[in-house]
């Protein structure tokens, strides 16, 4: 017995499922041996017969590729059968195949009436070739195949009128054997099957001509003006219904159960099918035959034989002469195209597409084909008005439709069948010469937009796409495109194959097959797929939710519907599942489900804990297959990178070079990367190259149920290229999209026209990739280009180069799309109507007002077409939105503050110290102080985190300020440098529990110690540190104290005296009897800061509350500080200009008032006034205070080194380095690292550290050291002894040498003695100094003060205006507004004489004399 022979190793999963799924052990029907025996000799025919039965015998046979072999094998090998004596059993058997096969393929439309042919030439062959003795041998069998073709009037009414109109009519047959039979009249032969089959076939096709509209009546009636003259009614008697049913009243009379042969006689007289066609065929002939002569208007007997053969054309009963009869429709209508003249072609035009329209509703097919040959005529006349004129009537003549109805049982759409053939038929004008062709696509486009369209992918419409792209469509690749993206046809995989398949499958078989729906969605998807599926699964999902079945009701037919169940165990889970997500991720929208990530997906479906297991499995697994089809027929993103991947490795491995760019993910190198790989595409496809395409298309062999009868793939590199376009198109619209976020156009300055021409030039690259160029937006873009080099373009220049932008897109939509597609519209709405549109459209539409809907509809498509083209919609907002904001600023702002604005860069606006923004690092942005901390920052070392607010701020404030958007943009940059800075450190900005505290204060390029404000521990109001001490008591000293020092700080930068605080300090101090704040209790440093909070009220600097807004306030209130009257003093007085501005620091507080074992300092990183390199630390501290105490003067500080200790005569056992050896350590690595090994200058350094370990350590600031000129010639006293016998105190010198002079306390004092002795010294005498004193102390000569150390302000300002100055003297009382000071009962006034050395730190009673001397200074 044979075996199945081996498949092709073919790839192709249906293919493996279809033999998997058919693979069975198969064994020849034993009834079948006589045909195997009688052939037996002929080893040739017996293994031919042999693989025949074994096809005709497996269980999944397929009769589309039985037929052929059988047809062929049966009629070669007739004779041998015929003569054998078991021929008429052979006859039965093989016809008995037939019947099988008319049983199987019963509803089968186009396989029927093959099998139906087969078999009765078969039986006609039999007959024609017996002689009379072989009639009567095959007398039995003949009968019984009579009767078997007779039975199927009842088991098969629609197989019967095959018969009645097939090749091979039975009456031949029939004349045949009464021929035979009458040559032996004497033999006994039984005809009566034979009578009744004839019968029944002439009534059969009686029946059916008289269910034909009446040739004659309905001649006439659409024959109109052309039978006016016209009197050939004769020629159509003999087809009309009057003598049709005069021959069914004969056949009705015929006694067929009687004398069969007598009845066959008259049978034999009456037409039969093939009688009544050859009428029809002559009809048309004779008609132009008795008009040619008499008729004058040749035209019209022309135009009446093309109505008539139109008729025939959709006459199905007269398919057999279909094909000639189409043949003769062209040349027909080639001839009459060719006796135009030019004149005249219009009117034929006009004529032959009236012709043609009255009849398209009949004859779609039969129309299409006659345009198609008149298109083909004009072309070839090769000219352009001739064929737009043909255009203009090809339009007007209107559309197929798809007319989508829904799905018949056997999965296929149901549909209009000319759908595909007008859009190939236009296709196939289009490409005859495409650059003519725009009106026509235009009209394909229209109608395929409205209407919608409905591809199978056994349609292969793939192959027309290549066609097409296959000729030169470079002047209307636009137009071209605009098509191609509404066919749902770019995909390589033919039928269902890999994922779709294994998905859908598991899916359905996770119940058996038994949910009727699932089941149906399955083998729709296998056996007949097509774009309509994924709306089929969008009603699935809707049915789920709705229980709803009317939403499936289009994709299912009755008998399918009628069993989907509205609950049970199919759709109850599912029911649940489907609103809990739509309650719970508020899922709207089908879209939104694409979106959905799959690890969300799964984790949110693992949680439905409550829901069956395999349900929603289920629900996942239709997700899934709704993603594969919508990313086959939608052209969707979220696989694209699969897509990618296969593009890769089928074609295209230049594409591999995106993966890289696009995991960088920024929108600028991914978008030129992207638009690169699409102008090669975009080449590909314009090519005058031709590839070969590569079909692996593959037809089913044996029948199972779940296989598409077509699968496989298809591949050509145009087409491919094509698809890969559309796909990455929708990746790099992704981009574009985002290419707004990086140019911030909430306000424009010139830097931002940098970015806009960037933007601008990707946008019409994009453009370009989809066929549209124009000269007006390359001008305008050209412009743009050179005005950025241009320092003095003016604000009005640059908006006159946007609006011509905004031209250059209307221009385009002027060209691509209105001009193109606006007449069509008003032609073609009104043909599709509603019920052709699509249903998102019926809401526009308006029975009673036509132009109406004209107007809505065009709207619509415009904008939805439009929202298709690559790069417009995009481009068109974005300049937009650069004219809207241009015009605004042009509005809002004068014209001084406008240009201001223009030079401002946003992007140089901020720079953190742990994000270096690499446009502003440089001392004039950041100031000394920020770019100091940036490079430490950079170089590992612990500082705290901080952003600066650089000097472009201050430079453009007035306009930031002045226009809304400039400072809303400015303060979302603030906002997200806090939030860095919180994600940092883990504290949060305003939070009552983990408080963010900041510190804003200045940072210029030139440093102005002291000048201008310093806002701390911003971030804190007096609800949230309640907060903060109700969950922390242990830090309620802390917290009251830090709001504190942010009321005094915030008083002061509004203009309050330091003495007001100190008065409210010193007296609190009294009330509770301590001698040091750090004596008070928790609730007493509560009640001072509450003081300081009244003081401040009361003076009309309220804080706000919302810390936010302290921080703004404080921002300002430091660039403001910029110009106060102290500031502008001290840059007058150092020569410093006042365009400089200042850089705004905001920094993370660190706590040196934290413990006692914490605290703060200013350090030099050599001795102030000694002439070394070496790395000596020197300067002040303290415990547990803030760093502006120090620099203030405001505390007891003790000495940084052993080595200060000793010069300055302090005690060494306060020194950092005795007390925090750990943190001495760090900071004298600190100082060697910068001056040694990165060979800076000495600096000062302002550290801060919150315990005793070095990684407390914070460095808040540094900068070069101030020192003392090189002076190696000195002022001392002539006798040092008799002067020291006199010393009223020691502090710490700071610099200069001995000097005496006469004591003063205000300005007023120093301008009277400046007035009376201008040539006396002036040495002012304060408790501690503050920045506003910079005045009085550069209009004197020495400085002394009670309180600071070697780096406080009087130090700084003091060493900087070169004056001699001691500080620190302790036991000193300074009672300025009494204008005297009390040293241990030594009363100093006004104009007493007075001495101090710089250098000793020494304050002396009394007049002594000086001397020069030359000091040597050690190295």
């Amino acid at each position: 017995m044979s075996t199945d022979p081996t498949p092709l190793p073919l790839a192709s999963d249906a293919l493996k499922a279809n033999l998997q799924e058919t693979a069975a052990a198969v064994s020849i029907d034993p009834a079948y041996a006589p045909l195997q025996e009688i052939v037996s000799r002929f080893q040739g025919l017996s293994t031919k017969l042999e693989t025949l039965l074994y096809e005709i015998s497996h269980p999944y046979r397929n009769w589309k590729l039985i037929l052929p072999d059988l047809r062929a094998f049966v009629l070669k090998n007739l004779n041998h059968y015929r003569d054998h004596e078991q021929g008429p059993e052979a006859f039965t058997l093989f016809t008995g195949i037939f019947f099988d096969a008319i049983r199987d393929t019963a509803r089968n439309e186009q396989l029927v009436p093959r099998i139906v042919e087969a078999l009765l030439a078969y039986a006609d062959k039999l007959t024609q070739s017996l002689d009379a003795d072989g009639l009567f041998r095959f007398e039995q069998a003949l009968s019984m195949f009579f009767a078997r073709v007779q039975e199927l009037e009842q088991s098969a009414p629609q197989v019967v009128m095959f018969i009645v109109q097939g090749h091979h009519p039975v009456r031949r047959m029939a004349m045949r054997v009464v021929e035979l039979r009458r040559k032996q009249p004497d033999r006994a032969f039984d005809c009566r099957s034979l009578a009744q089959l004839v019968r029944t076939i002439l009534r059969r096709n009686y029946e059916y001509w008289l269910g034909e509209e009446d040739p004659l009546p309905w001649f006439e009636k659409q024959c109109g003006d052309y039978c006016r003259e016209w009197h050939g009614q004769h020629l159509l008697e003999g087809i009309s219904h009057a003598h049709i049913r005069k021959c069914l009243q004969t056949l009705e009379e015929v006694p067929v159960d009687g004398e069969a042969h007598a009845a066959l006689d008259v049978l034999f007289s009456l037409p039969n099918h093939m009688e009544i066609v050859r009428l029809y065929k002559e009809i048309p002939t004779k008609m132009v035959a008795a008009d040619a002569a008499g008729e004058a208007r040749t035209n019209f007997v022309e135009n009446r034989k093309l109505l008539f053969l139109f008729r025939i054309m959709e006459t199905r009963g007269l398919s057999l002469i279909h094909e000639e009869t189409l043949r003769e429709i062209n040349r027909s209508l080639v001839q009459l195209i060719r006796k135009q003249s030019f004149e005249e072609i219009e009117l034929f035009f006009n004529t032959t597409f009236h012709l043609l329209k009255a009849n398209v509703r009949r004859y779609p097919h039969t129309s299409l084909q006659c345009i198609q040959v008149i298109g083909n005529e004009v072309f070839k006349r090769g000219n352009s008005r001739l064929v737009e004129a043909f255009l203009w009537e090809a339009v007007r003549f209107g559309f197929q439709y798809a007319g989508v109805r829904g799905v018949d049982e056997d999965w296929q759409p149901i549909a209009n069948p000319a759908h595909l053939t007008n859009i190939r038929v236009w296709l196939s004008l289009i490409e005859q010469e495409p650059k003519w062709c725009s009106t026509l696509f235009s009209a394909l486009i229209i109608n395929l937009r409205l209407s919608g369209t409905c591809v199978r992918d056994t349609d292969l419409f793939q192959r027309d796409i290549t066609q097409l792209l296959n000729h030169p469509i470079g002047p209307i690749y636009n137009l071209a495109k605009q098509f191609t993206k509404l066919m749902p046809v770019f995909f390589n995989e033919i039928g269902a194959e890999g994922e779709l398949r294994d998905v859908s499958t598991e899916l359905d078989e996770i119940h058996k097959r038994k949910d009727v729906l699932i089941h149906f969605l399955r083998k729709q998807a296998h056996v007949e797929s097509s774009n309509l599926i994924v709306g089929f699964i969008e009603g699935i999902f809707t049915f789920w939710i709705t229980l709803d079945k009317s939403y499936l009701r289009e994709y299912l037919p009755d008998e399918v519907l009628d069993e989907v169940a509205v609950d049970g165990p199919f759709v109850d889970d599912q029911h649940r599942l489907a609103k809990r997500i739509r309650r719970d991720l508020r899922f709207t929208r089908m879209n939104q489900i694409l979106a959905w990530a799959d690890d969300e997906r799964r984790a949110y479906l693992d949680a439905q804990t409550d829901l069956a297991e395999v349900e929603r499995r289920r629900f996942a697994l239709l997700v899934r297959m709704y993603k594969l089809l919508h990313l086959k027929y939608n052209l969707s993103l979220p696989e694209i990178h699969t897509q990618l991947q296969h593009a890769v490795n089928n074609g295209f491995p230049e594409l591999a070079e995106l993966f890289e760019v696009l995991r960088e993910d920024d929108p600028f190198h991914c978008l030129d990367a992207l638009l690169g790989q699409l102008e090669n595409l975009r080449r590909v496809i314009l090519s005058a190259e031709k590839f070969e395409p590569k079909e692996e298309i593959y037809y089913k062999r044996h029948i199972a149920v779940d296989i598409p009868s077509v699968y496989g793939r298809y591949s050509e590199r145009k087409f491919d290229a094509l698809g890969l376009t559309f796909r990455l198109e929708s990746l790099a619209n992704v981009y574009l999209e985002r290419l707004f976020d990086t140019v911030n156009l909430s306000f424009i300055t010139q830097v931002t026209f940098i970015r806009i021409l960037k933007c601008l030039r990707l946008f019409n690259r994009a453009l370009q990739i989809d066929g549209i160029s124009s000269r007006r937006l390359d001008t305008y873009i050209s412009l743009l280009t050179s005005s950025i080099g241009i320092r003095r373009f003016t604000y009005t220049q640059h908006l006159d180069i946007m609006r011509g932008l905004s031209e250059g897109v209307k221009d385009i939509i002027y060209a691509y799309y209105t001009n193109i597609h606006q007449n069509n519209l008003s032609i073609i709405v009104p043909q599709i109507g509603r019920d052709n549109l699509l249903a998102r459209y019926h809401a526009l539409w308006d029975d009673k007002n036509m132009p109406e809907n004209v107007l809505r509809l065009s709207e619509m498509f415009f904008r939805d077409l439009i929202a298709t083209t690559f790069g417009l919609q995009h481009l068109d907002n974005f300049i937009g939105k650069v004219i809207n904001t241009l015009e605004a600023q042009k509005d809002l702002l004068d014209e001084k503050t406008l240009d201001l604005l223009m030079t401002y860069n946003p992007e140089k606006a901020i720079s953190s110290l742990h994000a270096e923004n690499k446009r502003t690092h440089n001392l004039i942005h950041l100031g000394n102080k920020g770019f100091n901390l940036v490079v430490l920052s950079r170089e590992g070392m612990q500082v705290p985190p901080a952003f600066i607010i650089t000097t472009e701020i201050f430079r453009c404030y007035r306009a930031v300020r002045r226009f809304d958007r400039a400072r809303n943009e400015y303060m979302r940059r603030v906002r997200a440098a806090i939030t860095e800075i919180e994600q940092l450190t883990g504290r949060v900005f305003g939070s009552p529990d983990n408080p963010l505290l900041l510190s804003v204060r200045s940072g210029a390029a030139i440093s102005m110690p002291g000048i201008m404000s310093t806002i701390h521990n911003v971030g804190a109001n007096e609800e949230l540190v309640a907060e903060y001490v109700a969950n922390h008591p242990e830090a309620k000293y802390f917290a009251w104290d830090n709001y504190r020092r942010f009321l005094q700080s915030w008083g002061m930068g509004n203009g309050m005296e330091r003495e007001d605080f100190q008065a409210l300090m010193d007296e609190h101090k009294q009330r509770h009897n301590v001698l040091y704040k750090r004596d008070f209790s928790p609730e007493e440093m509560h009640q001072l800061a509450l003081n300081y909070q009244q003081a401040v009220r009361k003076r009309g600097f309220g804080m706000p509350e919302d810390p936010w807004l302290q921080l703004i306030g404080a921002v300002d209130m430091v660039l403001d500080s910029w110009n106060n009257p102290k500031a502008q003093e001290y840059r007058h007085l150092m020569g410093v200009s006042d365009d400089w501005g200042t850089a705004v620091i905001v920094q993370t507080m660190v706590f040196g008032n934290l413990s006692t074992q914490s605290g703060s300092g200013v350090l030099f990183t050599a001795h102030p006034y000694r002439k070394v390199r070496r790395v000596a630390l020197w300067g002040d501290y303290a415990t547990g205070d803030q760093g502006e105490d120090i620099v203030s003067g405001l505390v007891t500080s003790s000495p940084i080194s052993v080595e200060q200790a000793e010069i300055d005569g302090r005690d060494e056992n306060k020194s950092l380095e005795r007390l925090f050896p750990k943190i001495y350590k760090r900071l004298l690595e600190i100082g060697r690292e910068l001056v040694y090994e990165k060979e800076w200058n000495a600096q000062e350094i302002e550290f801060t550290f919150e315990g005793p370990e070095p990684e407390q350590l914070f460095i808040l600031q540094t900068r070069d050291m101030i020192t003392i000129k090189k002076k190696e010639h000195l002022m001392v006293f002539e006798d040092s002894d008799l002067a020291h016998k006199a010393i009223l105190a020691k502090g710490i010198g700071v610099s200069g040498s001995a000097m005496i002079g006469k004591a003063v306390f205000n300005e007023e004092n120093i301008r009277q003695l400046r007035r009376e002795e201008p040539d006396t010294h002036l040495i002012l005498i304060r408790q501690d100094t503050v920045p506003e004193d910079i005045r009085e102390i550069s209009l004197t000569d020495g400085l002394v003060t009670s309180r600071g150390g070697q780096t406080s302000h009087a130090s700084v300002v003091a060493t900087r205006l070169e004056k001699t100055c001691v500080v620190g003297c302790r036991d000193m009382r300074v009672y300025e507004t009494g204008e005297f000071a009390e040293i241990n009962g030594t009363r100093i006034e006004f104009g007493t004489r007075i001495a101090i050395d710089g250098r000793h730190g020494l304050l002396i009673e009394g007049n002594y004399p000086l001397r020069e001397e030359v000091h040597i200074l050690p190295l």
